[in-house]
């Protein structure tokens, strides 16, 4: 377990806090701690840090976040997240915009 947080905690600190298309008023880059917990929970539902390009929070609901990642294979992929419970926790993937709810939709978009 310490060295998956070891190694969440260099990837973090290699993703870059914003991304070109990124700079929408609804999303904000998240902060470090911020950026920290919800990049535990993504590896530990993807597997994989090495793709992610951006880690953003809603400014409507801060316990909604997204994060961003770009692969070869598919393309761009959004994975949103919602905090609950101390905890965040995965909600939904796919195609910036394209799934969950409207407000999942929006923040999405922070990837497209």
């Amino acid at each position: 377990m310490k060295i998956l947080a070891a190694l969440v905690v260099t990837v973090v600190a290699v993703v870059p806090a914003t991304a070109a298309g990124a700079a929408g008023s609804s999303v904000r880059p998240a902060t470090r701690p911020e950026r920290s917990a919800i990049m535990v929970s993504f590896t530990a539902n993807d597997g994989s840090a090495s793709e992610v390009h951006g880690v953003y929070v809603s400014r409507s609901d801060s316990s909604l976040a997204v994060v961003c990642v770009r692969t070869p294979e598919a393309g761009p992929r959004a994975f949103v997240f919602r905090h609950a419970r101390s905890a965040w926790r995965y909600v939904t993937s796919g195609s910036p915009g394209g799934a969950g709810s409207t407000a999942d939709r929006r923040i999405e978009r922070a990837c497209g």
